[in-house]
């Protein structure tokens, strides 16, 4: 029960996180955004760490997986988001992040001997892709180079989101989600806190309370909580049920950028989304139905 209960609220939190981001990206640099709300998080993340007594390994694995996660997840992927959502909207950040699933897919053909493409999952990815496209090539996107540019580096944040994954999956054997949280965000934090001085982002960024605020709100929740759960959930968790998170953000991100941000949604990005979503079940086809499938088989038992 209480992963279930941990799994909806990292549904939640993440499906808030693209309004927050948006909320800060008029007035707050990329990099010094970024810095801060690492900063945010660490100010949990590390006392916690001291209270419970935790151990962080330094061994060459276990840096080598802060390393990796550190540079492509919190570095590479997080800044690639925050400099697009200067000019996309947040509903249209979190669908474009529903491929995330198939880019994994890709990285895990070639480092998981287990999970090679067949011709289902490439068909699935070609459907995916068609919904990409009809969002790309949305009549607003089209005549605006800035949005569309957004929307390829959004993909592009993905791509670099994917890989930490399958190498945690195919090379991680044990981890403390916790330390493996921290020392990621202290050397995403380091990677931001560098480029922001080197860049004089700082001097450019509005100290306001909404700005400072957002950033708290991604620090504490959007980085330490839901890095927290979503590495805690990978070790204990069907890969099946894990992955209803690319199918549920994505739906709370766009409620949330209608109610509060006042967003539009266009009739191809709801045809972009479906497909999307089509391509996203047809990957795993057989995983949902055999999840399914046992959940009918207990619930005649427990009658």
């Amino acid at each position: 029960m209480i992963k279930y209960l941990q799994f909806l609220l990292l549904c939640l939190i993440w499906g808030t996180t693209f309004a927050a981001i948006k909320i800060g990206s008029s007035s707050t640099p990329p990099m010094a955004g970024l810095a801060l709300r690492y900063g945010f998080a660490m100010l949990v993340l590390f006392p916690v760490i001291g209270l419970t007594r935790r151990k962080i390994w330094f061994d060459r694995s276990s840096l080598k997986m802060y390393g990796i996660v550190g540079f492509y997840s919190m570095g590479l992927s997080y800044l690639c988001i925050y400099w697009a959502m200067q000019f996309i909207p947040s509903s249209l950040s979190a669908i474009l992040w529903a491929t995330f699933p198939l880019f994994v897919g890709l990285f895990a053909h070639h480092m998981v001997p287990l999970e090679k493409l067949n011709a289902r999952r490439l068909i699935s990815i070609f459907i995916a892709i068609v919904g990409v496209f009809l969002i790309l090539t949305d009549q607003q996107l089209v005549f605006n180079i800035e949005v569309l540019l957004g929307c390829l580096v959004v993909l592009l944040g993905v791509v670099m989101a994917s890989y930490p994954n399958v190498y945690l999956k195919a090379k991680a054997k044990d981890y403390d989600p916790m330390a493996l949280t921290a020392m990621s965000i202290l050397i995403g934090a380091l990677i931001h806190l560098a480029g922001a001085i080197l860049t004089g982002q700082f001097a450019d960024m509005s100290w306001s309370a909404q700005n400072i605020g957002a950033a708290a709100y991604l620090g504490v929740f959007g980085s330490a909580t839901a890095f927290f759960l979503y590495f805690s959930l990978l070790r204990k968790i069907e890969v099946v049920k894990l992955s209803f998170v690319t199918f549920l953000t994505p739906i709370i991100a766009t409620l949330v950028g209608l109610t509060i941000l006042h967003e539009a949604v266009t009739l191809k990005e709801i045809f972009g989304i479906g497909f999307i979503f089509g391509g996203l079940f047809l990957y795993d086809f057989k995983k949902y139905y055999l999840h399914v499938k046992r959940l009918k088989t207990f619930s005649r038992k427990a009658v």
